[in-house]
């Protein structure tokens, strides 16, 4: 089954533009890192995602943009998040993820030619929605597990904060004999 995820996609000049509609969450995580490595095996490693329509993140969304950060750097490119005020980019920020990319409370870095991900251009992009593909519930897993352990690898106090949940996550990955 093949459900809206609440990102759109479109590409301007060589940059992938995401947008989130409605929360940021571990259902569409999967698809911000599939859209990412897709770009960046095409040769898109210059991403932005702009938030204004979204109306919250969980930790799983944001240690996936942690995570495809890291991808884009390492390809030479860069992650740019826009329209991050209010609630988005106080928890952005709160787990230190601006020192990992761009967090902007709107989007005047664009739109003055100054942001850090060079050719970024604030103009209209054309979007297509993105379906959610169904994954087990192991894949799912998977997925929350390496976002969680993204944050926790930015600094000490994410690590303390996400510990049980990282090592809860490990124990259910984990066949059932060894759970026990």
């Amino acid at each position: 089954m093949n459900t809206p995820s609440g990102i759109s996609t479109g590409t301007l000049h060589g940059v992938a533009w995401l947008t989130v509609e409605g929360r940021g969450n571990f259902q569409n995580s999967p698809e911000l890192r599939g859209l990412v490595r897709s770009g960046i095996d095409e040769g898109t490693n210059r991403v932005v995602v702009d938030l204004q329509r979204c109306s919250g993140m969980d930790s799983t969304f944001m240690g996936m943009l942690s995570c495809v950060a890291v991808k884009l750097e390492d390809a030479g490119g860069c992650l740019h998040v826009v329209n991050a005020g209010g609630k988005n980019g106080e928890l952005l920020r709160g787990l230190g993820l601006d020192e990992v990319f761009t967090v902007e409370d709107g989007t005047e870095l664009v739109e003055r030619g100054a942001c850090p991900c060079p050719g970024v251009a604030a103009e209209p992009v054309a979007m297509a929605a993105v379906p959610i593909t169904e994954r087990s519930k192991q894949d799912q897993l998977a997925i929350c597990l390496e976002a969680h352990e993204a944050l926790a690898n930015l600094d000490q106090a994410n690590a303390e904060k996400f510990a049980d949940v990282i090592t809860l996550m490990r124990q259910q990955g984990r066949p059932e004999k060894a759970v026990h």
